[in-house]
């Protein structure tokens, strides 16, 4: 495979993680999470400053501390938002996402301002491995394919049912005895952790962070992402993101200027013509083509 292949395919499993991240809460708890990108970008700003301005070149050392500030910003985040309605809770996460935001701005010591924080190489793992792109892609896809049995599982355990009556009615859900707020709090903490190992994996590939991830655009387009691809299915966000980070790079190798339009085109018609996105549609056709 060429190098631009391998970079695009790298790239799309990153944010089929990321994506399927936010289904958790999105898409099963159904929580209108728009500050989701800043979690990612938490996630890869920690382990990347500990790299360059620490020393801590060690994955084992460094990749941990990315995930668990991810995870401590995604608790905050629910602390805050969770006890407030669909509305403001969509308000709140978003400010607290432009916080983040704000933040790698202004941090320039720290976190390069607006030039973000370059130069992080690959993954030292301790033994005598030495990544290259191809190399690197194989362990990225180990770790999303992990990662996506492991989210699988929650979905189809009883917390991941129990997301979904949330979901569909959070007062019976209550009625029945179920501390809803806690539930929730922890479909955050989970989403929290896979959302910052994939800042983490994508501060390794990209070798390169920047504000642009953490801001309100980057989670638009994640919740775009999802719903194209089929909220609450899982394997609908992987598709989701997939195709728009494939049409993300051609579409910009050709008419970069015009990317944001495509984007627009393409939600509206999955909204108008694949209600539910693609993957259920992809499912019945599934289904008749084996009757």
């Amino acid at each position: 495979m060429g190098t631009a292949l391998v970079s695009l395919l790298n790239k799309i499993l990153i944010f089929m993680l990321l994506a399927m991240s936010l289904d958790l809460v999105f898409g099963y708890a159904g929580l209108w999470h728009f500050g989701h990108a800043g979690i990612f970008g938490v996630g890869a700003y920690t382990t990347g400053i500990l790299i360059k301005h620490f020393g801590i070149t060690s994955f084992w050392l460094a990749a941990p501390a990315g995930i668990f500030v991810a995870v401590l910003a995604a608790a905050i985040f629910g602390f805050i938002a969770l006890r407030m309605t669909t509305f403001y809770f969509f308000l709140i996460t978003f400010a607290l996402g432009q916080l983040i935001f704000g933040l790698a701005m202004q941090w320039v010591d720290m976190t390069g301002g607006i030039d973000g924080l370059p130069g992080i190489p690959y993954p030292d793992l301790g033994f005598s491995l030495s990544f290259s792109p191809i190399s690197y892609y194989y362990f990225t896809l180990v770790i999303v394919a992990v990662s996506a049995v492991l989210l699988y599982v929650i979905t189809k355990s009883p917390f991941g049912y129990s997301l979904q009556g949330i979901r569909e009615s959070e007062i019976r859900m209550r009625c029945l005895g179920y501390n809803t707020w806690l539930y929730k709090q922890i479909a955050l903490i989970i989403s929290g952790v896979f959302a910052g190992l994939a800042g983490v994996l994508y501060i390794y590939f990209n070798g390169l962070v920047t504000p642009e991830n953490t801001n309100f655009a980057t989670s638009g387009l994640l919740v775009f992402m999802v719903i194209i691809g089929g909220a609450g299915t899982l394997w609908g966000a992987a598709i989701g993101s997939a195709l728009i980070v494939s049409l993300q790079y051609f579409i910009g190798l050709a008419t970069p200027e015009h990317w944001p339009l495509i984007v627009g085109i393409i939600f509206v018609a999955a909204v108008k013509f694949l209600r539910g996105g693609i993957f259920p549609h992809l499912l019945k056709l599934w289904m008749k083509g084996e009757q």
